[in-house]
Order: C-alpha cells, then sequence, then structure tokens
C-alpha cells in the first residue's frame, strides 16, 4: 500500500473495511443500557476491600495492573497538544483504556472456557505481517522513536487475535442466515445492487518517457499489463473503473476524446510520464441475486453479529464480578473532592460519555471484523499504535507507552 499502513492497520491479517450498509438498531442501539448496566455492576462493588497496590481492576479475580493501564493509555494518545488534561478528562480517558482491558480479559477467558487458544505462532505470524511494510531495522526504530514497549506492543497485538478468534470461533457459530432471509433483503434494497455505467481505462505510468512510450505502444497492441511490466520493469499499468463524473480533473481531460483502444501523448504527470488508454465504457448494471447475494450476505452477517455481540456483553455483565479502583470513578456533578483509595468501585464514564473517542461505548462496541471472510477489523481493543513508516525512517513525535513521564521536545 502506498503509504504504508500503520502498525494498527495490519495488526490482523486480512483486514476488510465495513462496506457501506443500511443503518441498522441491532447492537448500537443497545450500548447506552449495557454501558449502565456496567457502571451498576461496577458501583455495587463499594464497601469492599481496597484492591492490592498496582491493581486498578479485576475481572472474576483476575488483575489488570496499573502499569499496564498507563502503558496502554499513552499508547493510544498519539497526539500531544501540550495542555494538560483536567481531572475529569484523565478520568475519561483511563476510564476508557480500563473498560477496553476489561473487554479483552472478558473475551480471553471465554476463548479458555473454550479451549481455544491464541499461540505463539499465530502472534509471531501477525507480526511479520506488521514488520514487512517497514525497511530492516525501521520497525524497531519507529517503536524506539514513538516510546512504544516492544512487549505490551506484542500484548496488545495477542488480544486482538483473541477477539479475531472469539467472534470466527466463538459467535460466528451461533448464526445462520437462511436463503429466504437473504432473498427478501435483496427484494427490499434492490437499488443498492446497481453498478452505475463506469468507464474503464489504463494508466501506464514511469519515470522514463522512452521506457512509457515502448508500455504504450504494447498496451496499444493488446498486451496484458503484467506483460507490460514484465517487459519495462520501471513502468506500472494501472487498470481503472470508475464514474467519469467522479474522475480527476486531469484524467477526464486527457480521457476526452478518446475512442477505445486510443492512448493519450506521453506527458509528465504526478507519477513521472504517464499516458491513459480508454479501454471502453461500461453501461449500467444490476447485479442479479446470484452475483449479489454475497454481498447482501456480509450485510446480514454484519448486523447479526454485532446483535451477538451485544448479547453476548449483556450477559456477561450479569455474571462477571468486576471490581474497579475508586480513583477511577466519575464524581457526580457538583460532588467535592474525595472517594476511596483503590476501593473496589465503577471505573467507567456513565453512559452519557459513550460517544467520547475513549469513552466506555469504544470498549463495547461491537467488533466489525472476524478476520478471514468476516466483517472488518474489531474496533474493540486498544490500538496497536506504532505510527506507518515515514519518509527517512521518522515518524511524528507520540507520547510514550510505557507509562513512563513525556519529555519535552523543542524545535
Amino acid at each position: 500500500m502506498v503509504p504504508s499502513p500503520s502498525l494498527l492497520t495490519h495488526a490482523l491479517p486480512a483486514p476488510f473495511r465495513r462496506h457501506s450498509s443500511p443503518p441498522h438498531s441491532g447492537a448500537r442501539a443497545v450500548l447506552p443500557l449495557l454501558c449502565a448496566a456496567l457502571l451498576a455492576l461496577l458501583l455495587a462493588g463499594c464497601g469492599e476491600d481496597p484492591l492490592p497496590e498496582g491493581v486498578v481492576a479485576t475481572v472474576n479475580d483476575r488483575p489488570i495492573m496499573l502499569r499496564t493501564l498507563e502503558a496502554v493509555h499513552d499508547m493510544n494518545s498519539m497526539s500531544w497538544s501540550g495542555h494538560a488534561p483536567s481531572v475529569e478528562q484523565l478520568q475519561a480517558q483511563y476510564g476508557g483504556v480500563l473498560s477496553d482491558l476489561i473487554v479483552q480479559e472478558l473475551v480471553a477467558q471465554a476463548l479458555s472456557r473454550e479451549n481455544i487458544a491464541v499461540t505463539d505462532a499465530e502472534v509471531a505470524e501477525a507480526e511479520a505481517e506488521v514488520r514487512a511494510d517497514y525497511p530492516a531495522g525501521e520497525f524497531e526504530k519507529s517503536l524506539v522513536e514513538e516510546y512504544i514497549d516492544l512487549d505490551l506492543w506484542r500484548s496488545m497485538l495477542r488480544s486482538r487475535i483473541a477477539m479475531q478468534k472469539f467472534m470466527r470461533q466463538v459467535l460466528r457459530p451461533t448464526i445462520s442466515i437462511p436463503l429466504e432471509e437473504v432473498e427478501a433483503y435483496y427484494a427490499a434494497h434492490k437499488q443498492d445492487y446497481r453498478l452505475p455505467r463506469r468507464v474503464q481505462f489504463l494508466v501506464v505510468a514511469g519515470p522514463d518517457k522512452a521506457a512509457v512510450d515502448k508500455a504504450r505502444a504494447m498496451a496499444l497492441n493488446g498486451a496484458r499489463p503484467a506483460d507490460v511490466e514484465a517487459a519495462q520493469p520501471t513502468v506500472t499499468v494501472r487498470e481503472v473503473k470508475m464514474r467519469r463524473d467522479r474522475l480527476p480533473a486531469l484524467w477526464s481531460k486527457e480521457l476526452a476524446g478518446l475512442a477505445p483502444r486510443q492512448a493519450s501523448a506521453v506527458k509528465q504527470g504526478e507519477w513521472g510520464y504517464q499516458s491513459f488508454l480508454l479501454v471502453g465504457e461500461i453501461p449500467e448494471k444490476q447485479l442479479e441475486l446470484s452475483h449479489a447475494y454475497p454481498l447482501v450476505e456480509r450485510v446480514l452477517l454484519e448486523r447479526k453479529m454485532d446483535e451477538a455481540y451485544a448479547r453476548w456483553i449483556e450477559a456477561e455483565l450479569r455474571t462477571a464480578r468486576i471490581r474497579v479502583s475508586a480513583h477511577l470513578v466519575p464524581e457526580p456533578r457538583g460532588a467535592g473532592a474525595g472517594g476511596g483509595n483503590g476501593t473496589a468501585t465503577g471505573g467507567m464514564p456513565n453512559s452519557a460519555d459513550m460517544q467520547h473517542p475513549s469513552g466506555l461505548g469504544q470498549g463495547m462496541q461491537p467488533p466489525d471484523a472476524m478476520g478471514e471472510g468476516g466483517p472488518a477489523v474489531s474496533d474493540t481493543l486498544p490500538d496497536l499504535a506504532a505510527p506507518p513508516p515515514a519518509e527517512g525512517g521518522k515518524g511524528a513525535a507520540a507520547p510514550p507507552a510505557n507509562g513512563a513521564q513525556r519529555k519535552a521536545k523543542t524545535k
């Protein structure tokens, strides 16, 4: 990809972004109720013995450590405004991160009950895919420049793989999509599966004008793009299908007046020297159900996965024993300073805060992917936020991810 995607984007193999689909109530409609339920469960722990030193929460007696919370919070804070956040903002930020960690722990325990493990080999394979986007030595250099601890990053990668396996191996088998349901959805949304009229063309580009001229001649004679690129290694040939009203102005100008199998003159452009070869016009087309079936099935699967995830979260909250440090409890409006020191109380923002980027709703959003063949990359876990490799191997400055104090940088 150009530019190279971030570590988060490539944290899992074969990511699929959520395609456009009609809005649905599904799991997102019950998120405020789930947030309120979690807060109530947490607050119910008030008055119990304080949590051990260094522990910010327990999930069924399994601890979440303060150092992990601080490190993940810093890892997710990819920008530093220079202004110290308020106590309320810090509570919301740390509460949001903690809610993510609690969901991770609930998922890990669910996988353990099913005897499903995330192996070291799976983590190593996923890490190798990320490293492949970096020149030799640049991966480690980026981690150092962004204050990201490699062991913590691997731990977050393991949690993300765990969520993927949970969606694929635990929730997905509970879902069925009958043919009748697909047919009914297609009939009700037939207009969504109509391909508009498009123009099909080739973009032949390269740094050397003579090479582009030769590649252009080969393409005009009917050579396949792969054969053209093999014959002229410095040249790339891209096949594009696009609506004319969405063409960039330069492309539209170059294609104007061309007949099928004609090409524009080689000119210097955005990719060095380039030429446009018109293949033809693709007429508007209605996708029949046989072709639209996988697209419809995916929309329905996403909806049902959302709903299944919401039901699972709700069931887990009824039975899980969750205790959270009192230091993360949002005080009621107008309340003065106070609170215990490490007592087991609620640690998330209330349901009104769920729209905050790091609020409780973020941690409880139904995932968008199960991995290969499923919906797209999960949004429920903290970002594995190492930067994409930039020119010269340097990325933008970011806060530390190991709980250490930020060091001010001066220009």
